[in-house]
């Protein structure tokens, strides 16, 4: 599979806007959640607010109830920001690889709790997420799935 994305993850060198900016929409059929459940749907918007990037995420879970929209700034220096809202972190560690690849680390209290490695493919079309907890008692290993909308 690793293999796959990395012929994937490269798009057109004329593409001059960054290509996460935009609506990104939960494709369940093509996500695997480990353990689970799957939320019902997720919703990740991208935007740009002069010079940076903000994120937020909107979640509906398994039992149909709307989460608490998690905001973050997309601050790809590889230092330590806030991330509001959510349940498992308290803080964002990102570093770009290019514009199509990226890797985060998500604290809490200081304390890695989850890693994700994010790619976007199909010519800027699909964003992929594949985030793992390395909890010892309930380890998470996720592939997600966006579509561009």
């Amino acid at each position: 599979m690793f293999l796959t994305l990395g012929l994937s993850w490269q798009a057109p060198a004329a593409d001059s806007e960054d290509p996460i900016l935009g609506t990104w929409k939960l494709n369940l059929s093509k996500s695997k959640y480990i353990p689970g459940p799957a939320p019902q749907s997720q919703i990740r918007i991208y935007r740009r607010e002069g010079d940076e990037i903000f994120v937020t995420i909107d979640t509906v879970d398994s039992h149909g109830k709307k989460q608490p929209r998690i905001e973050f700034p997309e601050k790809a220096d590889g230092k330590e920001y806030p991330v509001k809202g959510s349940a498992i972190g308290d803080a964002l560690m990102l570093k770009r690889i290019n514009n199509y690849l990226a890797e985060a680390t998500v604290m809490h209290g200081g304390s890695v709790v989850a890693v994700t490695r994010r790619i976007i493919t199909d010519n800027g079309k699909t964003l992929m997420l594949i985030y793992q907890e390395p909890s010892t008692e309930r380890p998470v290993d996720n592939v997600i799935v966006y579509d561009r909308q």
